[in-house]
């Protein structure tokens, strides 16, 4: 189910950045979104992949 929700939100995506473009009449503005956007996946990203150690308190 997760996949089909992520297959939907993806194929969503080109047709939001089209129907923006269409609205305003430059690729400016989608173009941001899509920075930002990359930017904010690069930042979880680079947190998500940090070595860290995990100590259980329990022992």
């Amino acid at each position: 189910m997760a996949q089909s929700v992520g297959y939907l939100v993806a194929a969503a995506g080109p047709l939001l950045l089209r129907i923006r473009h269409d609205s305003t009449g430059s690729w400016t503005l989608p173009l941001v979104v899509l920075v930002a956007l990359g930017a904010t996946v690069a930042a979880a990203g680079y947190g998500a992949e940090r070595n860290r150690l995990v100590r259980c308190s329990a022992r």
